[in-house]
């Protein structure tokens, strides 16, 4: 196999080129972090096996990027565009191995020029590492169908253990490695037995520090995970399926995604070559284990996100069978980019941003030294031992810009807890302890005033805090000076 024929070459002349634009947009985008972003940021901080909603890779990530370039926004997020053209790499490898290299051409820029990627290489999110392990497993996986020996089972082990440090939903990939070895004689011989046993065992003994984590923590991740499911409510929700299929479009491609259910279509009726059937299963237990919790309950887009390294596959091994198919891919991949490239360049300024009316979708990103700023100023009116917030995104965001820009460094933050039990990370590690003395309280919420009244002694409302985010949008704080907090023992409270 030449590593570096004719395929190999144009493709890394994409990603080279792809991974310049996105580089440039990360150096230069005017876009403060996202409270989820500040959060990972926070864990970072305070390295451990596992954290409450998420397991603890991509706070690894952060900490190894700002370590070495310090704690700006762009140094959080600078692994982002890297890990996708990892997985863009891989994707390749494996298409190759499991067809060839054309295949696998058209399998990584179908990846790389995915609408979900082109935002999530600016961002940095648990799907970045995810991906990656994913990819990397597949490869491995394809490799061992084809005789590859024991570093293969090193990388399909280690590959399944840190996808399962990133996110559960690595997990997806076991069933199907698992129904392989027992109906795919290539793959029986690959991993039945001791190979089998090694990959089991590398993945549980990476694993495992995060369980035991879990297991001192309540089993805080795994609850949190289970929780998302959210089977409280009606348990019939067609309208949530039909909202998660079409975001699919957007996350995939609103040409691609069609040719990826055509894909799967002819691979169930044996319309292509035969390792389809493996990639066609990879794709479809997301999708459809989404769509059922979507039926039950609810389900956001990215959720079903491991579909998309299959996927890609699937769809390049189909596209390629004919010229007019590929046409059509080739056009499908031009239209989303030049989509994804107009959006991105309005969404390179404030200026543009606030021209075309899109103030509202980026509004969480907007004016947090400011916020930080103005809480800085209510705290030299009076002495207060703690500011405390109710709202997780909010405690993330003043806890980074006022920690990192030293504008609350001074002053406590601490989280308000709503209820009893903790509900995130910032609660179960951050809550704002009992006192008698003076707390500023930041409140995102307008409907906890009856609740802030039952925990604290004395409760003064102050003016509230309002910061321009263009074109209409304020950000709105309601501020609280408090004093004798208690904490609640209630559950009930939302």
């Amino acid at each position: 196999m030449t590593y570096f024929d004719i395929p190999a070459r144009k493709l890394a002349l994409l990603l080279c080129g792809l991974l310049f634009i996105r580089l440039v947009v990360l150096f230069t985008a005017p876009w403060g972090l996202h409270g989820d972003e500040a959060q990972y940021w926070a864990w970072s901080q305070d390295l451990a096996y596992g954290y409450f909603s998420k397991p603890p890779m991509i706070a690894w990530v952060i900490f190894a990027t700002t370590s070495v370039f310090g704690q700006a926004e762009w140094a959080v997020r600078l692994a982002a565009p890297f890990l996708h053209l990892g997985t863009s790499i891989m994707i390749f490898l494996a298409a190759r191995r499991f067809f060839d290299a054309n295949v696998g051409l058209w399998a990584a820029a179908t990846y790389a020029l995915m609408p979900a990627v082109w935002l999530s290489s600016f961002i940095m999110s648990t799907d970045a590492t995810l991906l990656l392990c994913w990819a990397v497993a597949l490869h491995a996986w394809a490799c061992l169908r084809d005789g590859g020996g024991w570093g293969r089972v090193v990388q399909l082990g280690l590959a399944l253990g840190l996808g399962l440090l990133s996110k559960y939903a690595m997990a997806f990939m076991v069933p199907v490695l698992v129904i392989a070895v027992l109906f795919d004689p290539t793959s029986r011989r690959a991993l039945l037995g001791v190979k089998g046993f090694a990959v089991a065992g590398i993945a549980a003994a990476l694993l495992a520090p995060n369980l035991m984590w879990n297991a001192a923590n309540d089993f805080a991740t795994i609850s949190h995970t289970a929780e998302n499911a959210n089977l409280g409510r009606d348990l019939f929700n067609p309208e949530e399926v039909i909202q998660f299929w079409g975001d699919q479009f957007g996350v995939f491609g609103f040409l691609p995604f069609p040719i990826l259910l055509i894909a799967l279509v002819s691979a169930v009726r044996g319309q292509l070559p035969k390792p389809v059937r493996w990639l066609a299963a990879l794709a479809v237990l997301p999708l459809l284990a989404i769509t059922l919790e979507a039926l039950l309950s609810r389900a956001n887009a990215n959720w079903a996100v491991t579909a998309y390294v299959a996927g890609p596959i699937l769809v390049a091994a189909w596209a390629t069978q004919s010229s007019n198919r590929l046409t059509w891919l080739k056009w499908g991949l031009v239209a989303q980019t030049v989509f994804c490239f107009t959006l991105g360049g309005l969404a390179s300024s404030t200026s543009s941003v606030d021209a075309v009316g899109l103030a509202n979708s980026v509004k969480r990103l907007r004016a947090w030294p400011d916020t930080t700023a103005l809480i800085q100023a209510r705290l030299s009116e009076d002495d207060y031992a703690f500011i405390a917030a109710d709202n997780r995104l909010v405690f993330y965001d003043l806890n980074y810009y006022g920690t990192e820009r030293n504008q609350l460094a001074e002053t406590e933050l601490a989280m308000w807890s709503l209820n009893a039990s903790p509900a995130h990370h910032a609660s179960l590690t951050r809550a704002l302890p009992e006192t008698d003395q003076p707390v500023l309280l930041i409140s995102y919420h307008h409907n906890y005033d009856d609740y802030f009244r039952e925990d604290f002694v004395s409760l003064e409302p102050l003016a509230p805090i309002k910061v321009d985010l263009g074109r209409g949008k304020v950000r709105y704080l309601k501020v609280w000076r408090g004093s004798g907090y208690r904490k609640t023992n209630r559950e009930d409270r939302t």
